[in-house]
């Protein structure tokens, strides 16, 4: 117990530093790339995670009308491009991005869309419809994966702790900062990241490592 203690302490010292360095290289590379395209696709995950966008368009230095459809009740994603029109299976990619540049995959014929492009690990959100038919509302349900390459599981502490087992401080710090399951997806707007992902870093801290140990 004492051991635990002397891990938090630590490792909340040293969120607040590693923070600042964190918002300052994410927000750079983010503008840099919104700079250079808007709407692609990522044809694999591998594409996704390198960062290598086919039928890249951006809006601005083009009169062409680019759009992509079919992408909700469709199996394939058709790109229409000024007079060239494209359809990509969707079961065969991973996913898009859009012209608001937010970030999309495709996984068993339902759109996801990635939360945290950069994170080490993906959060997602999507909508279902539910309710009796005279209060049918939308619910937004969250996801994540290991990496782009792994499955998609429901957000909840015991399914983060189960596919991140090997993750030790990770699982550590889960009990402390997220009480709750609907706590998990909470944002952090003064470093614009999700608070999760700010402290699955945290755990990967030299710092915390050597303190647990």
């Amino acid at each position: 117990m004492k051991t635990k203690s002397i891990l938090l302490i630590t490792c909340c010292f040293v969120i607040l530093s590693y923070a600042k360095a964190q918002k300052a290289g994410y927000s750079r590379n983010a503008r840099l790339d919104v700079q250079k395209m808007n709407e692609c696709v990522y044809l694999s995950a591998n594409d996704f995670i390198n960062g290598k966008m086919s039928y890249g368009h951006n809006i601005s230095e083009s009169k062409n009308n680019f759009r992509m459809h079919g992408i909700a009740f469709r199996n394939h994603l058709r790109i229409v491009n000024g007079s060239s029109v494209i359809k990509l299976n969707k079961d065969s990619i991973f996913g898009y991005r859009d012209r608001k540049n937010g970030c999309y995959r495709f996984y068993k014929n339902d759109v996801y869309q990635i939360l945290n492009p950069s994170g080490k690990f993906l959060l997602y959100s999507n909508t279902s419809i539910t309710g009796q038919p005279k209060n049918i509302h939308r619910v937004t349900n969250y996801f994540f994966s290991e990496n782009a390459n792994s499955p998609l599981y429901p957000l909840s502490k015991m399914n983060l702790k189960t596919v991140l087992s090997k993750d030790v401080n990770f699982n550590v710090l889960l009990d402390v900062y997220f009480p709750c399951d609907k706590d998990l997806i909470a944002f952090d707007k003064v470093n614009d990241s999700y608070l999760l992902n700010r402290i699955y870093d945290l755990s990967e801290q030299t710092i915390c490592r050597m303190t647990h140990n």
